[in-house]
């Protein structure tokens, strides 16, 4: 009975979150402990790309970065630009609902192996990032932090999550720090180059800078930035990624087998994700960041009174990899913390940005330097909504018909709401 006990956790989150193809220690008899820790990891990792393409076309959509042309699924052109949001609709519940699942799985990974500091430590920092996910869309409503009582569990403000997401990535750090030089579980190649416990430590470091821009904590950004992966003078797309394969079991971002759920032929008939006009529009001439992310079509693509021929380009295949977190994002992060929301500084940090893309220096730094300049590095990497928002710039978002609007945040799911 007790070994039943004890397997049905990983059963639930197996079920729950598929396999990727990956070697224990000795596949040929691992040990219960090392077995049941990879499975754990595993299923993790893999519940970490479940409804990712989902997020990403909403939060671009909402954002204006793109629009989600679906004939099949008028809510994308509908409910996302003009509104109300469903508390008890696809669009709310879905990711809400796969960031938790990620989140019992790294519960149970703290609980049932607290000695596998390692493997807390990678719980600890996904949890954070899943939380962040979260607040990242529900924004002001808020959302539910530990213990995860389901509704028993009151929904917490939005500076206490916040407050939980620090605290768990300080913890992640501290227990990553403390984990030796190896892990005793294998991450997937998405993580090459960042799978020790060291090196899992810089993207929990990265992350957490993310997370204290967000807060305004710029002193704590700059801090985390200095023990994280950014290096001015690396690759730009230097970072951790979500990866793919066409195996058994391996869940797209769109919740099935079927790879990255963002790459689409640009030149097919009909193309669903489609680039907002005013990307090309507000782009610098010659800016080679446009020129290699959207390609413009000979025709355009026309739905629900929408308009647009600025097709993606950055995936070129339904297998390729999507970016968690990348160097030219930190990069950009500390220009962030240095101008600290005001009209200057950060030109240092986006002149390097801009160099590594063979432009000009810009003449001055400041927000509004800075926030074009994300724009155009990280796009449909689900940050112009936010940044837009955390500076009260919402307003500045373009409509595109009458009746649309912006939101500001998501609604908590009505299933998440004792009598919702």
């Amino acid at each position: 009975m007790k070994y039943i006990q004890n397997a049905l956790p990983l059963l639930l989150v197996t079920l729950w979150f598929g396999c990727d193809d990956l070697e224990f220690p000795d596949p040929n008899a691992p040990s219960t402990d090392v077995a049941s820790v990879q499975t754990l990891v595993t299923g993790a990792e893999s519940g970490l790309r479940l409804a990712f393409a989902l997020y990403l076309r909403e939060v671009s959509s909402v954002g204006r970065e793109a629009y989600y042309l679906e004939p099949a699924d008028p809510r994308y052109t509908g409910e996302l630009l003009r509104g109300p949001l469903d508390p008890g609709g696809f669009l709310v519940y879905t990711p809400w609902a796969a960031r938790y699942r990620v989140i019992a799985n790294c519960r149970i990974l703290q609980n049932t192996f607290a000695d596998d500091v390692g493997a807390v430590g990678f719980a600890k920092t996904v949890e954070a990032y899943q939380l962040l996910m979260v607040v990242n869309m529900q924004n002001d409503n808020g959302a539910k932090i530990a213990p995860y009582n389901g509704l028993e569990s009151d929904v917490s403000s939005k500076s206490a999550v916040f407050t939980e997401i620090a605290a768990l990535l300080d913890a992640g750090y501290s227990s990553l720090t403390s984990a030796g030089s190896s892990f005793s579980f294998t991450l997937s190649s998405g993580f090459s180059g960042f799978d020790t416990p060291a090196t899992f430590a810089q993207f929990n470091r990265a992350i957490r800078a993310r997370v204290a821009v967000y807060m305004d904590d710029w002193s704590t950004a700059l801090t985390a930035l200095d023990n994280s992966f950014m290096d001015p003078s690396a690759d730009m797309d230097l970072g951790v990624y979500h990866v793919y394969s066409s195996g058994q079991g391996d869940l797209g971002t769109g919740g099935v087998s079927s790879g990255n759920g963002m790459y689409a032929d640009p030149t097919a008939s009909f193309v669903k994700l489609m680039g907002h006009p005013t990307y090309e529009t507000d782009a610098e001439a010659g800016d080679p960041r446009f020129s290699s992310k959207v390609t413009e079509r000979s025709t355009e693509i026309t739905y629900d009174g929408l308009t647009s021929d600025l097709a993606p380009t950055m995936w070129t295949g339904d297998y390729d990899p999507v970016a968690i977190i990348r160097n030219e994002e930190l990069v950009l992060l500390k220009a962030e913390a240095t101008i600290a929301g005001g009209t200057s500084g950060g030109l240092t940090e986006i002149n390097i940005v801009r160099a590594a893309h063979g432009l000009p220096d810009a003449a001055s730094g400041g927000l509004t330097q800075l926030l074009h300049e994300k724009r155009y590095s990280l796009f449909l990497e689900g940050h112009r909504w936010i940044d837009m928002r955390h500076y009260s710039k919402l307003a500045d978002l373009p409509l595109d018909r009458d009746g649309d609007t912006v939101f500001e945040d998501y609604p908590i799911p009505e299933t998440e709401i004792e009598g919702g």
